[in-house]
């Protein structure tokens, strides 16, 4: 078949994006001050994790320059790695990529729960039990409140101790509080 018998393919199309790069960052990364901070936090998980990561990616984000030492380097990473900013980010980050993991880890605990040979069979089986039926626990509280002969016998005595008080010339509201308790008027 030559070429001219072919038919002509059209040309492809490239697909817009449905929705803003942007509208992927949430409220935590939009909260950066630069385009570069981002860049950086999307860089520590494309980097090789380990010693030297954070240099790497903040490299990747265009910080520092070409004649930048490896301590300068060092120095613009540390800084950007203990920014409350850029922690924050990162813990946005991290629960993104946390929640995109769940269908493959759901796929492999299915796989676990469903092959009765593994030797974690009925510690999956039990994971699962423990989510979809959660052992549920009851406390029971009873508070009591009894006036004893003692409450009244306590009121009795404190109100002796303000008649003798008044016989003696004093003034009871000058006293000092009894820890920090006012007495309790006559029953």
């Amino acid at each position: 078949m030559k070429s001219a018998d072919k038919p002509k393919r059209a040309k492809r199309r490239e697909l817009e994006p449905l929705e803003p790069i942007d509208a992927k960052d949430g409220p935590k990364m939009q909260a950066l001050p630069s385009d570069r901070h981002r860049a950086f936090v999307r860089a520590l998980y494309t980097v090789r994790p380990g010693h030297g990561a954070a240099v790497k990616a903040a490299k990747i984000a265009a910080f520092g320059t070409p004649q930048s030492s490896p301590q300068s380097m060092a120095t613009i990473a540390s800084r950007l790695m203990h920014d409350d900013r850029v922690l924050d980010a990162i813990r946005e980050e991290d629960e993104k990529h946390i929640r995109a993991s769940a269908p493959r880890a759901i796929t492999a605990l299915s796989r676990l729960i469903e092959d009765p040979r593994h030797k974690d069979h009925a510690r999956g089986i039990g994971m699962v039990l423990d989510r979809v039926h959660p052992a549920e626990t009851q406390h029971r509280l009873t508070v009591e409140h009894d006036a004893t002969p003692a409450y009244k016998a306590t009121a009795d005595v404190l109100e002796r101790i303000a008649q003798l008080a008044a016989k003696a010339g004093i003034d009871v509201s000058k006293m000092p509080p009894l820890i920090e308790a006012k007495p309790v008027g006559g029953s």
